[in-house]
């Protein structure tokens, strides 16, 4: 039987479909904090959404943790399946919990930080992007409002991305 992938996102979810919920027979888990967040996976075609502690339908074969929360590491490998990878995204992380090597680690699991990319990794994502196409949810605002923007964000006043014009 052939596996099918399946990615775990810890993160605050952000104005799209997460790209790899594209790929053939890829199943995508958000995992969020916020239940408005949470809704949003859900309506941007997530298969399944909860927080960290919960439990998801099935193992998950990938981790992608963006936000920099150390303690999330453990919440990530304690759903992984053997053989599974938790990658950091964030160019910082708070300290990571000590880990109980059999509980954690033991059946090949990965950790792994992919934090540096290349000129040719972002023409290969834009590339991809397009392909798909992801369709993200956006909200303009002019340069001069970008501390609004900031503060609208943060608030949680729209579900997207801010995007400043020039």
């Amino acid at each position: 039987a052939r596996r099918h992938p399946r990615t775990l996102r810890l993160r605050r979810l952000g104005p799209h479909r997460p790209p790899d919920s594209h790929t053939p027979g890829a199943r995508v888990y958000v995992f969020s904090r916020s239940a408005e967040h949470r809704a949003l996976a859900r309506d941007l075609g997530a298969d399944w959404a909860g927080t960290a502690k919960d439990e998801p339908p099935t193992k998950l074969t990938n981790a992608v943790i963006f936000a920099p929360v150390g303690s999330l590491y453990l919440d990530a490998l304690r759903v992984l399946d053997r053989g599974g990878t938790v990658a950091s995204a964030g160019i910082h992380m708070s300290p990571i919990p000590s880990l109980d090597y059999d509980r954690d680690v033991f059946g090949e699991r990965v950790l792994r930080s992919v934090t540096a990319n290349t000129r040719q990794d972002g023409i290969e994502l834009l590339r991809e992007a397009a392909a798909i196409p992801i369709k993200p949810r956006t909200v303009r605002f002019p340069l001069l409002q970008a501390n609004q923007a900031l503060q609208a964000l943060k608030a949680g006043s729209f579900q997207g991305a801010a995007v400043l014009t020039i």
